[in-house]
């Protein structure tokens, strides 16, 4: 496996963390991936990338996704719970049951 490092003229995204991994789309709208993030620090990002991968050009869109096998979330200690129940002798018909959750780290 080979290293790359990138240089920007501005700051790096604050979310940016060792282990992310880095895409990049080239003028052909070609998305590449770079490979994993080993380093980085203001205005650099070091990572990992296959020999056989094409390097980006400058002016290439950079971006980066986070590593899912850390950064996903479940339920560490809330749950919900529900009883439902009938009032009165009439049948009824329960039409729908709904709930709002998402995936938050």
């Amino acid at each position: 496996m080979d290293s790359i490092t990138l240089a920007f003229d501005i700051n790096l995204n604050v979310s940016l963390q060792t282990g992310d991994v880095l895409f990049y789309k080239d003028a052909l709208e070609d998305v590449y991936q770079i490979g994993a993030v080993t380093a980085l620090s203001l205005t650099t990002i070091t990572c990992d990338i296959d020999p056989t991968t094409p390097r980006p050009a400058v002016g290439s869109f950079i971006f980066f996704a986070k590593n899912s096998e850390i950064n996903i979330s479940g339920l560490t200690g809330y749950y919900a719970s529900v009883k439902m129940e009938l009032s009165g002798n009439a049948k009824k018909e329960l039409f729908a049951v709904g709930t709002e959750i998402f995936l938050s780290s």
